[in-house]
């Protein structure tokens, strides 16, 4: 018969509690830049998802001089990719008002 094993050793796993972190102080400019965050990109969102489609795209002195690229700018698929840009914009903006509660949680 073989000598019984001594068990293995078993890593004590209590910690100490957690101490919570200190809340971040926000100033009053923290909140100025991330208003002027969502304002920019909203406007940037809506102008990327709207200009594509309206007759000022057509009208582009430089795409007028060079007939090649007039074929790729008037390309659904360019305004398309455009306007995706600024649904990604708009979703960026989304996120980020979103998150614009932190300045106001007690």
């Amino acid at each position: 018969m073989m000598p019984a094993s001594p068990a293995p050793e078993v890593p004590d796993n209590h910690q100490p509690p957690a101490v919570d972190a200190p809340r971040p102080v926000y100033r009053w400019y923290h909140m100025l830049g991330s208003a002027a965050l969502i304002a920019i990109c909203t406007a940037i969102g809506f102008f990327l998802l709207i200009f594509p489609w309206s007759p000022f795209w057509e009208a582009n002195s430089f795409v007028l001089q060079v007939p090649t690229v007039q074929d790729y700018w008037s390309s659904p698929y360019l305004r398309g990719a455009v306007s995706g840009l600024g649904v990604v914009n708009l979703l960026f903006a989304l996120v980020d008002l979103i998150r614009f509660r932190r300045f106001f949680e007690p």
